[in-house]
């Protein structure tokens, strides 16, 4: 685990009109953690007249218990949108995490 990554999640906000909407923060205050990553496969393709890259990307992690598919990982700048979530066991129990990036130019 040698790669610096931070947890977030979607918080609700509200604008001046008084309506709402979500914005990205921190997890905790322990959301910046060590993990090991791992690529695992990319494609591209065309939407719309549009070239989409998508890249997967696996995180390791230890364990935590306030991580769900509904939050992101930023890392190395680059934000990923968690696909799953598997607990290992073992001597210590880590969390493997499938996450995606998706670039569209």
């Amino acid at each position: 685990m040698d790669q610096l990554i931070t947890l977030q999640a979607a918080e609700t906000a509200r604008d001046a009109g008084g309506g709402t909407y979500y914005e990205w923060a921190d997890l905790a205050t322990d959301a910046t953690v060590w993990a090991a990553v791992k690529a695992k496969s990319g494609r591209e393709g065309m939407d719309e007249g549009r070239t989409n890259a998508t890249f997967v990307v696996e995180f390791t992690i230890y364990n935590r218990t306030d991580l769900t598919e509904q939050n992101r990982i930023v890392w190395d700048s680059v934000t990923y949108n968690i696909r799953g979530i598997r607990r290992e066991s073992g001597r210590d129990l880590r969390l493997v995490i499938e996450a995606e990036r998706g670039v569209a130019s």
